[in-house]
């Protein structure tokens, strides 16, 4: 008999449970949209990037680079669709001439937990991938250190360090807090402070 299927919004690696649970904090799910919405920073890559420092591993621009290119096209073909169309349901602009609102933002809704599962899968996607470019965190380094480092790096590689991504940067360190044990402030300098 084959086994169970589970839901498909259920986390299957370490990975994808702990990004559950860091997204699942509040304060953080806040300051993950903030760094997606005003800056198109990829949150699945963000908690990537935390899971690393939580698990005392770090990635280099390289390591960074390859995850992003290995989330790429589930990104640009599922998730990004998923969300466009669910903020088009649920925006106030009529979908279509005699639909009324609330019925396009319930279906809205419901698209929301395709695109968590369609987030959740590319986790678990992306976890051997993490697990094969990731590094052990150097001597001193602590992982608040190494996640606002990759934070820094991933903001100039792959979304230019827009105006205010140091201000993002400290919420998503501040807010994913607890994980990471905390570690002294980062030179301005060594952070790439652009904003």
């Amino acid at each position: 008999m084959p086994s169970p299927v589970p839901a498909p919004s259920t986390p299957q690696t370490p990975l994808g449970r702990h990004a559950h649970a860091v997204y699942g904090r509040p304060s953080a799910r806040e300051v993950c949209l903030e760094a997606q919405d005003g800056h198109g920073a990829d949150v699945v890559l963000i908690l990537a990037f935390h899971h690393a420092a939580a698990t005392g591993r770090r990635l280099d621009a390289h390591g960074i680079a390859a995850l992003d290119a290995a989330a790429a096209g589930w990104r640009a073909e599922v998730v990004r669709p998923l969300r466009a169309l669910l903020r088009r349901l649920r925006g106030d602009a009529p979908v279509m001439a005699g639909m009324a609102a609330d019925r396009a933002r319930a279906i809205g809704d419901g698209l929301l937990a395709q695109e968590i599962a369609a987030e959740t899968a590319m986790l678990d996607a992306l976890a051997p991938v993490l697990d094969g470019l990731a590094r052990p965190l150097g001597a001193g380094e602590d992982g608040r250190t190494a996640f606002a480092r990759m934070l820094n790096l991933y903001g100039v590689l792959l979304v230019a360090l827009p105006d205010g991504w140091t201000r993002v940067r400290d919420g998503l360190v501040a807010s994913m807090g607890p994980a990471i044990p905390r570690g002294e402030s980062i030179p301005r300098e060594e952070a790439g402070d652009r904003a």
